[in-house]
């Protein structure tokens, strides 16, 4: 019984210092969060609408999608606004506990190890999904509820009790309430578990029919509310009955995720450990380095006790098993998006099949190492450094980002309020770019954008900062300055004011037509700023050297 507790103890301790990994991550630069894009109107400027959440859920279907995690956004998370690093912590904490409610259910039937639980928590591809609060709310919130409904169907396997099913029911629901794709994660693991029950268990294994029966209720809660939805577009499917599935939809669905896990996990990993090394010595990150240093060192010693623990290891046969698991585990998840009418699989998309990557990746070193497995906890140890050193560049660049976002809002700000610019004028700001980062380890889709990405991005950015009451202002990009789909709101000729930003100032800035759809861009003493013009439906803004 001692030893029991001996080890409940160690195992305890060993979570709490992965937690502590988890956070001190994002630390390096003090205890500071840096919103970005959705965080301003999800954490801020909702909860300061004059409008009540309920009038603002009817008004924008809030409720008509992930409810849970939009109702969370409201009362739980924009409180926190101020001190978001709290909320920074408490999602980190539900995070760790995830990767060890996963953790203890797979080590029921496979001999996993210690680069488990570090690939899963501290793999630099997770920042986008685990340190933007507005990914990170919805993912986290769903898979610590799949999680726990998990855990507590396997207590009804081993029991047989009422009440741990009459719990499992509203669990395995709640997921769907805030990300789909740690939903279907959840509904994976239950099923997996009954499969591999069956024999043992027989009728208890039919309550995992429930995981399924949820999703369907899911889906025409959503088919009902569709009317204010305003995820709509995403919930039509794409079935394979055509040729356009095969020709055009699944080339490009793959495409998209072969670009996100095998080059974004890589560049992440590899050059972000470069670039964090490069930002260590620059910044004098030298504290920051020990501390983490020594954390990852406590991190192999409590692994190292916990598999000198474990009485069996495990054979080749079953480890190819963890292996195939694994590959299920991480497939599952993203099998929405081969039916999904608009796929848009962006980083944040890939945590919920950690589970399964780091399953592949503890099976495949517990294989090759098999007969130095003492080895594996230190491993494990170096890799957690290794990820910790690679997430300081994405850090960096999540700050440099809000902080190019800051410099640039107090900008416009101060030239509105200077020339006295109404509610009702329509601003265009030309020459804005959508990131203002030097290098980044991986330009995809959305990742590490600023706000000056998008009219609804910097409107909310410009809210949060200078209050309500603004005119509207559009940034507007050099290369496209519009495309087909958002001429009407990005052409030129429609605002009322234009502004030239030349990476320090606003400049007021005069079109000149000369041509159709091309103009010349000038000062207000006629000195050429750039010039426009359109190819193929789209605008493009060409600055003057």
């Amino acid at each position: 019984m001692k030893r029991a507790d001996s080890n409940q103890k160690t195992l305890l301790v060993l979570f709490f210092v992965l937690a502590g990994l988890l956070v001190l991550r994002y630390c390096a630069y003090g205890l500071s969060y840096y919103p970005q894009l959705d965080d301003y109107i999800q954490y801020h400027n909702y909860r300061h609408s004059p409008t009540s959440f309920w009038e603002m859920a009817q008004a924008a279907g809030l409720l008509a999608s992930r409810p849970l995690a939009n109702m969370a956004d409201y009362f739980i998370w924009s409180p926190l606004f101020d001190c978001m690093m709290v909320g920074v912590v408490l999602v980190s904490g539900l995070y760790v506990a995830c990767v060890g409610m996963i953790w203890s259910l797979l080590r029921r039937y496979f001999p996993v190890g210690p680069v488990f639980p570090v690939v899963m928590t501290l793999l630099p591809l997770g920042m986008e999904g685990l340190y933007w609060m507005s990914a990170s709310t919805r993912i986290v919130g769903g898979m610590f509820f799949g999680c726990l409904g998990a855990m507590v169907f396997a207590k009804w396997l081993d029991t047989g009790r009422w009440y741990w099913l009459a719990a499992y029911l509203p669990l395995q629901l709640l997921p769907f309430g805030f990300y789909e794709q740690s939903a279907v994660l959840s509904m994976t693991v239950v099923l997996g578990m009954a499969l591999l029950e069956l024999p043992r268990r027989k009728w208890r294994c039919l309550g995992a029919l429930w995981a399924p029966a949820a999703m369907v209720l899911y889906f025409a809660f959503l088919s009902f509310m569709g009317a204010q939805n305003p995820y709509t577009a995403r919930s039509k499917v794409v079935l394979p009955t055509t040729p356009y599935y095969w020709d055009t939809f699944l080339p490009q669905v793959l495409e998209q995720l072969k670009e996100a896990f095998l080059k974004g996990g890589l560049l992440t990993l590899g050059k972000g450990f470069v670039r964090g090394v490069e930002i260590l010595v620059a910044d004098g990150l030298w504290l920051w380095l020990v501390v983490m240093a020594a954390g990852c060192a406590g991190l192999g010693y409590l692994f190292q006790k916990e598999e000198e623990r474990k009485s069996e290891h495990g054979g080749a046969g079953i480890r190819l098993l963890a292996l195939l698991t694994g590959i299920l585990l991480a497939v599952a998840p993203v099998t929405p998006f081969f039916v999904l009418g608009n796929p848009w699989f962006s980083l944040r998309g890939t945590v919920t099949s950690f589970a399964g990557i780091a399953l592949m990746a503890d099976a495949l070193l517990g294989l090759l190492l098999c007969r130095w497995r003492r080895v594996l906890p230190w491993v494990a140890a170096a890799f957690a450094l290794v990820c910790s050193v690679a997430c300081l560049s994405e850090l960096s660049d999540y700050r440099d980002t809000y902080q190019a976002d800051q410099k640039i809002a107090q900008t416009v700000l101060s030239a509105l309020e200077q020339d006295q610019v109404t509610s009702e004028t329509t601003v265009g700001i030309l020459n804005l770019k959508a990131s203002y980062l030097p290098d980044q380890n991986f330009y995809y889709h959305e990742h590490i954008h600023g706000c000056t990405e998008s009219n609804w991005a910097f409107s909310g950015l410009l809210t949060a900062v200078g209050g309500r009451g603004l005119p509207s202002v559009t940034p507007l990009p050099t290369t496209p300055m519009y495309q087909q789909w958002n001429y009407a709101s990005n052409r030129p000729d429609r605002f009322d004011l234009l502004y030239y930003y030349d990476g320090e100032q606003l400049i007021p800035a005069r079109l000149e037509a000369t041509g159709e759809k091309s103009y010349q861009v000038t000062d207000d003493q006629g000195n050429l700023l750039g010039t426009i013009w359109e190819e193929n439906g789209n605008g493009y803004f060409q600055p003057e050297a």
